[in-house]
């Protein structure tokens, strides 16, 4: 129901029996009659015989006010069951937020889009609220009924790894897996070539997880050569001064106001626009940067990408893309990192209870898991099998996910490997510069993967 009409019922509720107290008083009726007569109305029970034109307007308007209301209270009840029967469902999803959304959800969840009414018989909540602040604050108000569920809640603007949570909530953050989306359909692992040039083209949250995102997954091979160059805001090196590649990748940043940033645009492999631009500046990128791949900020169907010939033009981000099950409750991904944890946690006698984990830690995990997709591929297609040269790879991973999460080198005085609260870590360096001991923790997984694409290949 639109707001404006909501905030009007109570004064069209009231106004047939104003006009009601008006009228009966016109007729001659003393004003508490007057006002008891007009109260009757809304009973379509009349207790005076004094008509005039304003009283007939009241007795209509009245009795249609009661009626809504009636109809409202069979709404309103008849919504609850059908909401407590969806409830009873093995997978029933409660899904809260501001505005209307379409989330995919598999055939077998049953989801109730409940605004911002609690639904507490609900098996998994997702809380989409527009503010980041509303969602915990949402979260936090239903705590002692939450805790005992599944929870889901979706960040636009707090980085998870800064929030500081021992809750069972699972947290997404809603740019950073439009990035992910982003990079797990561009693929450069599985691209013949190792040199890329990419632009990143934009200001604000998205475009910083988009740099983000590349630098943890784009990484394939000993030889490659990627060139960021982020053409926007400068925050991301303001907020990143101790950012470092660990290989042959660069980083650089462009105003888009610099002479000649249309010549560092042209000479691009990758162009990837963040934000939502005009449509003659989108055909300007078309034109001058013909021989670039150019992804470019879409949410919705039916804008004007859509009808440009070029071919090197593409959307990403679409809403139909990214507002999926396994995009927000993350099934498998999760528990993929749960079992790193796990695993993790055994050898080095480290905490194995994922909802003790702070947000760091889980997301570190599924930084880990995600990946694993890539090394996987490397694997399976021959690309790279070389234990040393893997198990390097997702060193130069792990030591970007500590950058990327504002972290540097160092060492502790206390004399372990790292110091949460300094956030310096011994280990952030060359995968051949750490003990031997580090090295083999990187080893481990990356010869687990060996040995199960083995398996594969001997069962087939």
């Amino acid at each position: 129901m639109n707001d404006k009409l909501k905030k009007l019922i109570p004064v069209l509720s009231i106004l047939p029996f104003i006009i009601g107290t008006v009228g009966y008083a016109l007729a001659g009726e003393a004003i508490t009659d007057a006002l008891y007569a007009s109260f009757a109305l809304y009973f379509i029970n009349p207790v005076s015989d004094n008509y005039n034109v304003l009283v007939d307007i009241a007795r209509w308007t009245s009795a249609l006010v009661t009626t809504t209301a009636i109809l409202y209270v069979i709404r309103e009840l008849w919504s609850g069951v059908i909401c407590r029967i969806k409830c009873m469902a093995s997978d029933s999803v409660a899904v809260y937020s501001d505005k209307p959304i379409g989330i995919s959800f598999g055939k077998k969840a049953r989801a109730i889009y409940a605004g911002q009414k609690f639904l507490p018989h609900a098996k998994s909540h997702i809380i989409m609220l527009d503010s980041d602040c509303d969602s915990l604050r949402f979260y936090n108000e239903h705590e002692n009924i939450l805790k005992e569920k599944k929870v889901y809640i979706g960040l636009n603007e707090l980085e998870f790894g800064l929030i500081n949570t021992d809750s069972n909530a699972v947290f997404y953050d809603i740019n950073g897996t439009i990035a992910r989306v982003l990079w797990k359909s561009v693929a450069l692992w599985e691209r013949e070539k190792t040199d890329f040039t990419i632009s990143v083209y934009g200001n604000g949250t998205l475009c910083e997880n988009i740099l983000n995102y590349g630098l943890l997954l784009n990484l394939f091979s000993d030889k490659q050569h990627i060139s960021y160059k982020m053409i926007g805001s400068q925050s991301y090196f303001v907020k990143h001064p101790d950012m470092r590649t660990e290989n042959a990748d660069t980083l650089s940043y462009h105003s888009m106001d610099d002479d000649g940033i249309w010549e560092v645009l042209g000479k691009s492999d990758l162009i990837i626009i963040s934000e939502k631009i005009p449509a003659a500046l989108l055909q300007t990128f078309a034109v001058v940067c013909s021989g670039s791949e150019i992804y470019y900020y879409s949410p919705e169907k039916g804008d004007e990408g859509d009808y440009l010939t070029a071919e090197n033009i593409h959307s990403f981000g679409r809403n139909s893309d990214i507002l999926t099950d396994a995009n927000i409750r993350q099934g498998a991904l999760i528990e993929n990192a749960r079992q790193i944890n796990l695993r993790y946690a055994k050898a080095y006698n480290a905490n194995a209870d994922w909802n003790k984990l702070s947000g760091f830690l889980k997301l570190s995990n599924i930084s880990s898991a995600d990946y694993r997709e890539v090394l996987e591929y490397l694997i399976r297609s021959g690309r790279n099998t070389d234990i040393d040269k893997l198990s390097e790879l997702e060193h130069i991973r792990w030591c970007r996910f500590h950058y990327i999460n504002y972290w540097k080198y160092g060492v502790p005085e206390n004399g372990k490997n790292k110091d949460e609260k300094r956030k310096i870590h011994s280990c952030l360096k060359g995968y051949y510069e750490l003990p031997e001991e580090e090295r083999r923790k990187d080893s481990a997984m990356i010869a687990e993967l060996l040995e199960a694409a083995r398996n594969e290949k001997t069962a087939v």
